[in-house]
C-alpha cells in the first residue's frame, strides 16, 4: 500500500519522459519549435530505426482512416500530425516497458477501441478537432502504466478484486494513494498535451465534473470507454453500466439512428482491432 505522496514520488521520473530514446526527446523538442521542419523532426525520429519503423506502420495501420500507403517518417508525420505523433510515441514507449505483463495486452487493445469510437462520435458530432479527441481515447488510461512498472504484483492483486461496487479508481486508489486518472492528468500536463487531451484523461469516469469547455470531449472518450467495454474490449475490473450509455448519448444530443450506426460500426472495428493490433504493439 502507498500513500499518495510516496507514489507521486515515484512517477515523476515519468514527466521527464525517461522511458523514450534521447533522439525522441529531442524530437519532442523540436516539435515545440513553431519554426522546426518536418524533415528536421524527421531525422531526429529516424535516429532510433525501431521507432521510425513502428510510427510508419501506425501511419499505414486501419487504425488512421487515410487512403495510400506511407513510405517515410515523413509522410507519417503529414497523416499523423504532430500531437498524435507525439501521443504514439508516448503510448508505444511505455507500453514496451510492460508488455510481459499480464493484462497490458488487454489493456492495449481497450486503448485502441476507444480511440477508434472516439474519433467515430466526433465524426458523428462534426467536431473539428477528431485526431486530438482519438488520441485522448488512446491515451485516456496511460495512467495505469505506472503501476505495472513500480509494483506489478500489487496492481494484479487490485485487478484481481473484481466487485462492481468497487470500480477500478477506487481500488487504484485504495493500493496506490493516485487513482488512473489523476496519474495520467498529470504525466500529459508534464509532457504538454493540451487541454482537449487532457481533460478526458481525468475525467472519463466522471464526466459531470469536467470543466464545462471540455465536457463535449470528456462525454465523446467516456462513452468510447463503454462501448468498448461492453463489447468486450476492456478489463475485467470495468463494470458496464447501460444507464451510463443511454445518460452520455442524451447529453451528446446523438439521436437513435446516430447511435445504432455507432455500435453497428464497432462490430467490424472490434474484429479489426483483435485482428490487427498486434501490427502496431
Amino acid at each position: 500500500m502507498y500513500s499518495r505522496d510516496e507514489f507521486f514520488l515515484l512517477i515523476e521520473d515519468l514527466s521527464l519522459l525517461p522511458a523514450i530514446s534521447p533522439s525522441c526527446r529531442s524530437a519532442f523538442d523540436k516539435m515545440e519549435d513553431p519554426e522546426a521542419s518536418l524533415i528536421g523532426i524527421g531525422h531526429l525520429i529516424e535516429e532510433d530505426p525501431g521507432l521510425a519503423s513502428r510510427l510508419i506502420k501506425v501511419a499505414n495501420s486501419p487504425f488512421y482512416p487515410y487512403s495510400g500507403k506511407v513510405g517515410s517518417v515523413r509522410e507519417a508525420l503529414v497523416r499523423l500530425g504532430l500531437e498524435t505523433t507525439r501521443g504514439v510515441i508516448l503510448t508505444t514507449s511505455l507500453f514496451d516497458r510492460i508488455r510481459g505483463e499480464a493484462g497490458v495486452y488487454a489493456l492495449w487493445q481497450h486503448s485502441l477501441a476507444v480511440s477508434m469510437i472516439s474519433r467515430n462520435i466526433a465524426g458523428h458530432l462534426r467536431m473539428p478537432y477528431p485526431d486530438e479527441v482519438a488520441l485522448a481515447g488512446l491515451l485516456h488510461d496511460i495512467g495505469k502504466i505506472p503501476y505495472f512498472m513500480h509494483d506489478a504484483s500489487e496492481m494484479h492483486r487490485s485487478i484481481s478484486d473484481v466487485d462492481p461496487g468497487r470500480p477500478d479508481y477506487k481500488r487504484e486508489k485504495e493500493a496506490f494513494g493516485m487513482d488512473h486518472m489523476e496519474i495520467g492528468e498529470h504525466l500529459t500536463i508534464s509532457w504538454r498535451f493540451p487541454s482537449i487531451v487532457c481533460a478526458p484523461i481525468r475525467w472519463h469516469h466522471n464526466p459531470a465534473k469536467s470543466p464545462e469547455a471540455d465536457r463535449t470531449v470528456v462525454r465523446i472518450v467516456a462513452l468510447g470507454d463503454l462501448i468498448a467495454s461492453a463489447y468486450g474490449l476492456g478489463h475485467p475490473e470495468f463494470p458496464f453500466v447501460d444507464g451510463d450509455i443511454l445518460q452520455l448519448t442524451e447529453e451528446l444530443n446523438l439521436l437513435g439512428a446516430e447511435v445504432t450506426s455507432l455500435l453497428t460500426d464497432f462490430l467490424y472495428d472490434r474484429d479489426l482491432i483483435v485482428q490487427r493490433s498486434h501490427d502496431v504493439f
